[in-house]
């Protein structure tokens, strides 16, 4: 007749076991942080960043940056509807993905209308802004602004 022992892990194994899992988490973590900061350091600096303005009272200023995830985005300033002494913001917008390097889009949404700003820079201080309104009553307005880069 066999005798069947019951098998006893020594301290020592599942100590070294719970070690290494403590030990390959935390690596996980450090290369997942490091990969995401290395991932938004590669985003390559854009020509379009900065503040573009303008004398033109329906487009005087628009602000562009890049995000974390590499991507534009914008925010138009207009001379306030009801005090001309101040800019208004349109608020912040994603920049439309384009594979010409030297235009970017951007769209708003208003109650009335659907208004798209359409930036081609011209240079590196010049940017020409084609703004294309569709009005849900069926008009539609569109324009041309030269904005400069501000220092």
């Amino acid at each position: 007749m066999t005798q069947v022992s019951s098998a006893r892990i020594p301290l020592r194994q599942i100590m070294a076991v719970l070690l290494t899992a403590a030990l390959t988490l935390s690596l996980s973590v450090v290369l997942t942080v490091t990969t995401t900061k290395e991932a938004a350091a590669s985003c390559s600096a854009n020509r379009f960043n900065g503040t573009w303005r303008s004398s033109d009272a329906r487009l005087k200023r628009i602000d562009v940056w890049q995000g974390g995830d590499c991507h534009l985005y914008a925010r138009a300033w207009s001379v306030c509807e009801h005090d001309s002494s101040r800019i208004c913001s349109w608020g912040n917008r994603r920049m439309g993905d384009s594979p010409e390097p030297n235009f970017q889009f951007v769209g708003y949404n208003w109650n009335n209308a659907s208004e798209v700003l359409h930036l081609r820079m011209q240079d590196r201080s010049r940017i020409s802004v084609w703004d294309s309104t569709d009005y849900h009553n069926g008009k539609k307005v569109s324009f041309t602004v030269t904005m400069w880069k501000s220092s």
